[in-house]
């Protein structure tokens, strides 16, 4: 059973922060050149995401997804999660390398909550 009564305020942050990290990464990646099947992969995801960042915006409480909307927002998550690991670079000086590993590790806790 998904326990969302354990999601806060914070928590509906750090979903929005996540989906608009991942979008943004979809923004990027369509401005390169990519095979029209990739093309209108990322267009979909981007379209998902979107409405869901919308509608937690207009409503910031994750009983205001269905089912469904919960499983985008998951999946933006796990994007966002594979995004930061990504841009884990030995540049980083500590706390931003901080940073990322705390945000990190909030999406991966929504992640399993949401997918539980």
């Amino acid at each position: 059973m998904k326990s969302f009564a354990l999601i806060n305020a914070k928590d509906i942050e750090t979903i929005l922060m996540a989906l608009n990290d991942a979008i943004s990464d979809m923004n990027i990646e369509l401005k390169n050149p990519i095979k029209d099947s990739k093309k209108n992969e990322l267009l979909d995801y981007k379209a998902k995401y979107l409405r869901v960042l919308d509608k937690l915006k207009q409503n910031p409480s994750i009983y205001a997804l269905a089912e469904h909307e919960v499983d985008i927002a998951a999946g933006g998550l796990n994007d966002c999660v594979e995004l930061l690991e990504e841009n884990m670079t030995d540049d980083l000086d500590d706390s931003e390398r901080a940073e990322i590993i705390s945000y990190k590790d909030e999406c991966q806790r929504l992640i399993d909550i949401l997918a539980g």
